[in-house]
């Protein structure tokens, strides 16, 4: 007699190795995995040390409407910053449209003439981390005779250590900016600013030579 052929044994068998290949492929995956945002290399979140101010016309506004207004500049320029140098995923093509729509349309063009100040920069290209060492916020809120904002003004100073692509020294980022706001309703729009940036590769200690 000749033996039947085992269709279901081989059909487990079948099943079996498939599920043990894609068991080492989800492996291999989170192992090499170590991009940005990655649990490997997790994107940093930055936050400023903020001084909230405010100026008034006439009468002071409520402590409530104070916090309420300079607690949303503090967080408008803070997620500005971490798009604009903090989260590589954030920097795509250099343009950065979303932070220009913060801007007021008189004012978008001048943020795409000095994108490389208000922003990472040319530097996307060559750095995969950046780390931020120091950043201070000062925001001033200005409201008018009926206690209402108008206008903001936030200097921030951003400090920060990025890591390269390829091997080599960290780079050390300067950047200070202002910004000058007007209150739109609930939210607040960019109309102008101050901006200037460095970007400084540590020059390398020389090694003594054999004397």
């Amino acid at each position: 007699m000749r033996n039947k052929p085992n269709y279901r044994r081989r059909r487990t068998v079948s099943v079996l190795v498939l599920l043990i290949a894609v068991v080492v492929v989800v492996a291999l995956l989170s192992r090499g995995g170590g991009g940005p945002g990655s649990k490997e290399n997790p994107v940093p979140t930055l936050a400023f040390v903020s001084k909230i101010n405010s100026v008034a016309q006439s009468k002071a506004p409520d402590a409530a409407a104070k916090q309420a207004n300079g607690d949303a500049v503090v967080k408008m320029v803070t997620d500005f910053y971490q798009e604009a140098f903090v989260d590589p995923r954030k920097w795509g093509d250099g343009q950065f449209a979303d932070l220009r729509e913060l801007f007021a349309k008189d004012a978008q063009s001048s943020f795409a003439k000095n994108v490389a100040a208000l922003t990472i920069g040319l530097a996307r290209t060559q750095l995969k981390r950046v780390d931020p060492t120091a950043a201070t916020l000062t925001v001033t809120v200005y409201y008018d005779t009926k206690s209402k904002a108008t206008l903001a003004v936030a200097a921030a100073s951003f400090n920060a250590r990025g890591t390269l692509k390829d091997s080599g020294p960290a780079v050390t980022i300067k950047q200070k900016a202002t910004f000058y706001m007007q209150k739109q309703g609930d939210s607040w729009i960019i109309t102008d600013f101050d901006a200037e940036q460095t970007q400084d590769t540590p020059t390398p200690t020389p090694s003594p030579s054999a004397s």
